[in-house]
């Protein structure tokens, strides 16, 4: 076998470099490995934004954390070449800053038909429906007049979520959103499994 020092990378010299594509699947797993890395990091952040925005009373403030979870996420599929996921995620941001002021119906429409044009620009298979269906739901959640009727949206939508990642394995957004599913059960039991008292108006 020929040694490392005299490997040759041209086809004339003849001389032998079955040892150069290793260097390449190396390198190649290197750059890959970083990239997954730097995802989980950003799906960790995403998770932090969204954990924080439970704590906040003030709905302004919730939307801007779930607008920073949802930036996060993007970039976190990005990373891991989820392309369509990431478009959802990137208009779910733009449909909380648009909350914020509105809440019109128009803009439920509006938004749907902007996650059906994303799904069909960047189908990539089967999971591109399930982000498809996890929008859906959020979209829909975010429009309700009543605080039971947005949970029970976001029930259906986490379950999209999870499933998606569960596929796409990517650990971290599997326990965030499984974190958030966990806790949108512990707020509707505590309003509306107990017959509290103190459900919020309009909670219907």
């Amino acid at each position: 076998m020929c040694g490392w020092a005299k490997v040759d990378t041209t086809e004339e010299s003849g001389v032998c470099d079955e040892r150069l594509p290793d260097v390449r699947r190396v390198a190649t797993r290197r750059i890959g490995m970083n990239a997954f890395a730097w995802s989980q990091i950003l799906a960790a952040g995403a998770f932090a934004c969204g954990m924080v925005s439970y704590q906040l009373r003030e709905r302004r403030n919730v939307l801007l954390c779930l607008t920073g979870l949802a930036v996060l996420n993007a970039g976190h599929f990005l990373l891991l070449d989820r392309t369509t996921p990431a478009v959802m995620l990137l208009l779910t941001a733009t449909r909380y800053v648009t909350s914020m002021f509105t809440r019109h119906r128009l803009f439920f429409y509006l938004y749907l038909t902007a996650a059906v044009v994303g799904i069909t620009w960047t189908y990539s298979g089967p999971l591109s429906w399930l982000a498809l269906a996890g929008v859906f739901f959020g979209t829909l959640g975010s429009f309700q007049p009543t605080d039971r009727a947005m949970r029970q949206c976001f029930f259906c939508g986490n379950s999209c979520w999870i499933t998606h990642n569960i596929l796409a394995q990517t650990p971290v957004a599997i326990v965030m959103e499984i974190c958030f599913f966990a806790s949108n059960v512990v707020g509707y039991w505590r309003l509306y499994g107990r017959q509290s008292p103190r459900a919020p108006e309009g909670s219907g």
